[in-house]
């Protein structure tokens, strides 16, 4: 219909008309242009906000997992520490022969620990980071979720699986192994839960055991090695939950 007017008015000459015809025609095209922006900001905001909102659950969850398993870390930490103080000292702080036993044993622990990233690798993969508006919050995620999976590799202390372990299972007499799996430990949720069991009944060269396990070199060596691995696991975990925690708060404080 606009199109015929305008044509009319050419024939006609109406220049003033045409004029205003044109104003018409462009106000109507900027009006457009700029509602369809405005839904496109409106949609691009709503998902920012639905992805801001995902990544914030995970990390609630990485902070979770990571108070958990440090409880872990520390406590198998403490127990290679009382085994290695046995074994260069003679100290015993009153424990029993089968209580250093099972610090030998409970030092072989390991919880591996898996990070959701889910959301921030999605966003990553799609080339859409742009979608955290905040430029300073998008860095601090981006070296969060590095160090992150850094820590979570092969190598990473919280992933490692210790040559220890292998180590003091497989120089264990069957028995003694059999009952700590029954009685010393349980786990829950992916998380272990170290027990003080009693000593197993009918049992017997438990004190020559802990003296061989001693004056082994290599067992004492990887067992320093993971002890100290696991203490730095710990400190690392407080670190990141740090961290975790810092990015959280600023999260809550996006519009």
């Amino acid at each position: 219909m606009l199109l015929r007017r305008v044509i009319a008015h050419l024939r006609k000459q109406e220049w003033t008309a045409i004029a205003i015809d044109f104003v018409i025609v462009v106000i109507g095209v900027f009006v457009g242009l700029q509602v369809n922006n405005w839904n496109e900001a409106r949609a691009e905001a709503e998902r920012s906000r639905e992805y801001l909102s995902r990544i914030r659950a995970e990390l609630v969850a990485d902070m979770t997992e990571l108070e958990r398993h440090r409880g872990l870390w520390q406590e198998v930490a403490n127990e290679g520490y009382a085994a290695i103080g046995y074994a260069e000292t003679g100290a015993r702080g009153g424990a029993t022969d089968w209580e250093i036993l099972r610090s030998f044993l409970h030092a072989s622990q390991s919880n591996q620990l898996t990070f959701a990233d889910t959301t921030y690798s999605e966003l990553r993969s799609a080339g859409e980071l742009r979608l955290i508006p905040d430029a300073d919050l998008r860095s601090g995620l981006t070296d969060y979720y590095v160090l992150v999976a850094a820590r979570r590799g092969g190598l990473g202390p919280y992933q490692l699986l210790p040559e220890y372990r292998e180590m003091v299972r497989g120089r264990m007499r069957s028995d003694i192994m059999r009952y700590y799996w029954q009685a010393c430990y349980q786990q829950s949720a992916g998380v272990t839960t170290l027990i003080d069991c009693p000593p197993p009944e009918g049992v017997t060269g438990i004190a020559d055991i802990i003296r061989q396990l001693a004056a082994d070199q290599e067992i004492m060596d990887a067992l320093r090695y993971w002890a100290d691995t696991q203490r730095m696991a710990v400190e690392l975990a407080g670190i990141d939950l740090g961290r975790a925690q810092s990015l959280i708060d600023r999260l809550d404080d996006q519009p």
